[in-house]
């Protein structure tokens, strides 16, 4: 998705959602700055087009082929300056503000540690969590910030790679998980694309913003496809946006009816708009990625 059609997106919730205003201040200021850092990412070469549909059909991710390279010394300097951005304008506690500030995740971060993160983020961001030592900060926060600093070196390196598929069918790539960096999609969005009636849907990974196509009736969790486990849960007032829920589950995920929002959908821009919907399904008992994330669609 283009910076001018987010940039669209932005201006058109400001003006329908003022109630959004400042949320969307925050992450329009993000979005900038991890612009500017991807000017140092790595160049990347893909594996082969033929090794690249092979892993697909195997439900591999695109990375475990040819791993792209995150640069040290300014992956640390992205944490420092996400970090410092979320102090300043992300409306946090002051506690937790102030501990952004002090705490030096940055320095945390060691080259042996950067290199496994791949393979496993969540491990990667309880090690920093354990070198930093701060009872001020989370792990959902200090998540956030290491997994935004990393976003800027790997978007395009998925791109590269998801290129390399060519005129793969992605539905037979069949999984909830990011075809490139393997993260459980944070998104979806339907558009009205080709023969298909009442248009395709296409999942967002969070990580390093690949776009697949994704069954629409099937939960992006576990994977279910019987119509009777799997409902929308929708204001009625806003019917673009909406939460595909699963009963087997307990999961959902949000889902932008691109046809029913008068502005073209960028996945980034409409999960900051979903995030009350999201709070609705929390307190009903549903859970972003299931209650077994073991079983995550793939």
């Amino acid at each position: 998705m283009t910076n001018a059609a987010r940039s669209k997106a932005i201006e058109h919730y400001v003006a329908a959602r003022p109630d959004f205003k400042q949320q969307l201040g925050f992450f329009e200021a993000l979005w900038a700055a991890q612009d500017e850092i991807a000017a140092d990412a790595v160049e990347y070469a893909p594996a082969s087009t033929e090794d690249t549909v092979s892993a697909l059909r195997k439900t591999r991710t695109l990375f475990s082929l040819v791993a792209p390279t995150i640069p040290l010394e300014p992956y640390r300097a992205a944490v420092r300056r996400i970090a410092g951005l979320m102090a300043k304008r992300a409306g946090l506690p002051e506690e937790q503000s102030a501990a952004l500030t002090e705490a030096d995740l940055a320095g945390a971060i060691s080259q042996e540690g950067l290199d496994s993160m791949l393979s496993g983020f969540d491990a990667f961001v309880s090690g920093v969590m354990a070198e930093v030592d701060d009872d001020r900060l989370n792990e959902p926060l200090v998540f956030f910030v290491l997994s935004e600093a990393a976003t800027p070196f790997l978007r395009q390196p998925a791109a590269d790679a998801v290129k390399a598929a060519g005129d793969f069918d992605w539905l037979q790539y069949d999984s909830g998980l990011c075809p490139a960096c393997g993260t459980p999609a944070a998104s979806g969005v339907v558009r009205d694309e080709g023969e298909l009636q009442g248009g395709r849907r296409w999942l967002s990974c969070p990580t390093c913003r690949t776009e697949w196509e994704y069954a629409r009736v099937r939960c992006a969790r576990c994977g279910h496809r019987s119509h009777d486990k799997l409902e929308y849960l929708f204001d009625e007032h806003d019917p673009g946006h909406r939460l595909h829920t699963c009963k087997k589950c307990n999961g959902y995920i949000p889902v932008t009816f691109e046809k029913q929002t008068t502005v073209i959908a960028v996945p980034e821009v409409e999960e900051v708009i979903m995030v009350p919907l999201e709070q609705v399904a929390t307190s009903r008992g549903l859970s972003p990625l299931g209650d077994d994330v073991s079983e995550t669609a793939n």
